[in-house]
């Protein structure tokens, strides 16, 4: 019998963009630039390609069906049946190949722009199924980055920092690694000269692209916003083209002291090797952090808590959390006492429930 392919040839991404970011880096800006552009088409945020790139991978992966089983028998299928994991890249192509061309050919474009930040898990896994992609890197400053995320999202609810722990702690490395990876085939963009010297860097972008470049991109108040709640809705509405305002807004979060306490925090655990790999000065904003005039502040939340799921916080962790919040609310005496309260409620309740799980068992 014949082997069959629904490709006449292998789909390899030629008609296909990436953009890899940290989120809050400026990606939404770089997608609607290029979305100006009449040969790109793009959307919100997809998280398309995560699901079937992680389809061997048992951890970091929560599913109804298990998905450390799943991942366990795929590979043995794939492993004793089929001509190996080959066959199961081009399955993945042929399925973004039918998904993706339906969005270019609907919309009479030439290329699609798939913009979504957490693809710096799989940044190797798409180099190898779409070669002739285009890859672009967009770098900005971690303390910026940090910032943005606790003035956007975060707003004095430091317990919810930890849920953008992957994209503040993993990021970086994971996006070094792949600009390393990729090597000519990576094309690095910092997010300081993209809103400094947009035309220069669009035009560059566009040579990379081997695109022509127009100056309307560059104004992107008249390109429509993708579709979907995947998108910053803040920042990018605030000017009608690239703006250089926000390159030292993180200095003036840094007067805080409980920020400044965070960035210091967050610029040593990201250590200097890396900074400087980016394209950043460690020492120059670990000064900065030093020397700024903070407003006093005697209650400060401890990064080592706020960067951690509070899923894997222990009852001490949730006692540290509450107590602080209970103090700023009702001041050091009547905060501790309640914090203790309600640690020893919480104590009682684990108590309860393992001596629940041992009659059951």
């Amino acid at each position: 019998m014949k082997k069959t392919n629904l490709l006449k040839q292998k789909y390899l991404g030629h008609n296909l963009i990436f953009i890899i970011s940290q989120p809050r880096s400026g990606s939404t800006l770089l997608q609607r630039i290029l979305y100006g552009h009449p040969k790109i088409q793009t959307s919100a945020e997809t998280w398309l390609m995560l699901h079937p790139c992680y389809a061997f991978k048992s951890k970091r992966i929560s599913t109804d069906y298990d998905a450390n089983f799943s991942a366990i028998g795929t590979k043995e299928f794939i492993e004793n049946y089929t001509d190996g994991f080959e066959v199961y890249d081009d399955a993945i192509r042929q399925w973004a190949y039918v998904i993706y061309n339906n969005v270019i050919e609907k919309h009479n474009r030439e290329y699609f722009l798939d913009k979504t930040p957490r693809y710096f898990f799989i940044i190797e896994d798409l180099y190898r199924l779409f070669p002739e992609a285009k890859f672009i890197f967009l770098l900005r400053n971690p303390m910026a980055i940090l910032a943005s995320e606790l003035k956007t999202y975060v707003k004095g609810e430091w317990q919810v920092l930890g849920v953008f722990r992957p994209d503040l702690m993993e990021a970086p490395d994971l996006i070094m690694k792949g600009i390393r990876t990729l090597g000519d085939a990576a094309y690095v963009i910092r997010y300081e000269n993209l809103v400094t010297a947009p035309e220069l860097e669009v035009k560059n972008l566009c040579n990379y692209l081997q695109l022509p470049f127009y100056e309307e991109m560059i104004e992107y108040r008249h390109t429509p916003a993708p579709k979907g709640i995947m998108n910053d809705q803040t920042g990018i509405h605030r000017h009608k083209k690239p703006s250089n305002s926000s390159v030292e807004k993180w200095k003036l979060l840094a007067n805080d002291a409980q920020n400044n306490h965070f960035m210091l925090s967050y610029l040593q655990s990201l250590g200097e090797s890396l900074i400087e790999n980016m394209g950043y000065n460690y020492e120059e904003i670990r000064d900065h952090l030093l020397k700024v005039k903070k407003a006093k502040q005697d209650l400060i939340y401890p990064w080592s808590l706020a960067i951690r799921p509070s899923g894997e916080w222990t009852i001490m962790d949730h006692y540290r959390s509450n107590r602080y919040f209970y103090i700023k609310a009702n001041g050091r005496a009547r905060g501790t006492i309640k914090a203790v309260g309600r640690g020893m409620l919480e104590i009682l309740a684990a108590m309860k429930g393992q001596i629940r799980s041992k009659k059951m068992a």
